[in-house]
């Protein structure tokens, strides 16, 4: 299913870059803008090797960009890496420089950069800036959010089914902000609505997840991603289910090759932005003001669910997963949660 949904999205992705060769969709006036001289900023918060959080997300995107062929290649990309969003003095170096370069796409892809973004923003209208959860402004800021409900609730019909497996009906969810519950509460539901009997006990910051364990949690789950919870799972043998990507249960000892969580891991809700990125490198190439907002869920591709460890999950998981996506994309499964 994961990778049914990744080819319909990314054939759509193709099918939009192979426009970029052909023509524009502004109707009697050419554009000055096109594959062969776009030039796109990436502000990162991490090194562009990263593999893990929103530096991770957005170079895994701009690979899959690279890789379809359609004439955007790397020299198109000025990526500034290492910028602390919190570094207000970093942050302004880093928008000069791709300002200075004259990119006609700014990407900033933490939500912490707006700030800053928006000053400058209102003195290069001729730039498009693309933000990560920020929102539009109207005039030349814009931005892409992926809706990660719909993933949450099929990763808890996995936790659901491994905690009845396990007799042990207690599930704990790491949450980074405790003022921030929806992802929490579409995980609930879809642990409830593979086990009524299961509960769901939430608590905020990594090292709750110890405590979670002492508690009676078998499996644990999280709406961000850090180590540290894989790690807590993996030496109290019990099972995480990670968020954001899979590297964490792919991670091995740099000396053995030991994989380090992979004896833990059941699945991992996943980010794609390759779709949205296309699309923002599309509007700017046609010169048009996009007409839809930059945002998508499981439906898009935008998120998915990644392969289950059948190693670990419990028996009869990958079908159940299947049957709720179904009822999902043929709209018998309304996922909505509740404020």
């Amino acid at each position: 299913m994961k990778q049914f949904k990744r080819i319909i999205a990314l054939v759509i992705a193709a099918v939009m870059m192979m426009s970029f060769a052909s023509c524009s969709m502004v109707e009697q006036e050419p554009t000055d803008i096109t594959n062969d001289n776009i030039k796109i900023g990436v502000i990162l918060a991490d090194v562009q090797d990263a593999s893990v959080g929103n530096t991770g997300y957005a170079v895994a995107a701009i690979n899959e960009v690279l890789g379809m062929g359609y004439g955007i290649g790397e020299e198109r990309f000025n990526k500034v890496e290492g910028v602390n969003p919190d570094d207000e003095a970093a942050v302004s170096a880093a928008l000069t420089e791709l300002v200075n370069k004259e990119c006609n796409l700014i990407i900033g892809t933490d939500v912490a950069y707006l700030d800053d973004i928006e000053k400058i923003a209102g003195d290069n209208e001729d730039m498009k800036f693309f933000v990560n959860n920020a929102e539009n402004n109207g005039k030349n800021i814009y931005g892409y959010k992926a809706d990660m409900t719909a993933a949450m609730y099929f990763t808890g019909i996995v936790a659901g089914m491994k905690a009845v497996e396990l007799e042990m009906p207690k599930v704990g969810f790491v949450a980074a902000d405790e003022k921030n519950t929806d992802l929490s509460k579409a995980f609930e539901m879809g642990v409830k609505a593979a086990a009524a009997d299961v509960t769901v006990s939430v608590a905020c910051g990594a090292e709750a997840a110890d405590q979670l364990i002492k508690d009676g949690c078998a499996v644990l789950a999280s709406d961000y991603e850090d180590e540290k919870i894989a790690k807590a799972a993996a030496d109290a043998k019990v099972f995480f289910c990670g968020f954001g990507s899979e590297t964490y249960a792919n991670a091995t000892n740099e000396e053995t090759g030991e994989k380090l969580y992979e004896s833990a891991f059941l699945c991992a809700p996943l980010y794609n932005y390759t779709q949205l990125y296309v699309n923002a490198i599309k509007a700017i190439v046609d010169e048009k003001e996009p007409e839809t907002a930059f945002e998508g869920g499981y439906l898009e591709g935008i998120v998915y669910l990644s392969d289950l460890n059948e190693a670990n999950v419990a028996e009869g998981t990958q079908e159940a997963v299947n049957t709720a996506v179904e009822a999902y994309a043929n709209g018998e499964l309304e996922i909505v949660v509740a404020e």
